[in-house]
């Protein structure tokens, strides 16, 4: 049976680089062996949130088969919606993350426009934040208004 791995979406691609390009400027001009450290200490703290974040039901030991039922009804249906909001949300944060860095790096290097990079960056990051989706509870609660 092969390996299968989830596809990387193009945003946790670009947060990546940005972190990897983070740790290389931070360790320019020292020697190879502080860089690697420093890689591979993120990478490894990378994979502990990764498995930290993960939950596989059934992996927290056996319960009454009734409580098993409810948790997977409850689970199949609110924690896939509240899953895919969060993932939305965080890539949202990730890409205006990556563009306040970007914006950073223009100005360390010494460029300059007049403050246009930086109120774009402002801007994005302090916008109110838009529900992308629609939640269950949020369509009952428009629906209640009207």
């Amino acid at each position: 049976m092969a390996t299968q791995f989830v596809p990387v979406e193009l945003d946790e691609r670009e947060l990546a680089d940005a972190q990897l390009d983070d740790i290389a400027l931070a360790h320019e001009g020292e020697p190879w062996p502080a860089w690697k450290s420093a890689v591979v200490e993120w990478h490894v703290q990378t994979l502990a949130r990764v498995r930290a974040e993960s939950w596989i039901p059934g992996m927290a030991g056996e319960q009454d088969p009734m409580v098993e039922r409810a948790l997977s009804r409850f689970s199949s249906y609110h924690m896939r919606t509240t899953i895919a909001r969060l993932r939305e949300e965080n890539a949202a944060l990730q890409r205006k993350l990556v563009d306040a860095l970007t914006c950073a790096r223009f100005y360390a290097a010494g460029a300059t426009d007049a403050g246009a990079c930086a109120r774009t960056a402002l801007t994005a990051l302090l916008a109110p934040e838009v529900m992308v989706t629609e939640t269950p509870a949020s369509v009952r609660r428009s629906a209640r208004r009207n």
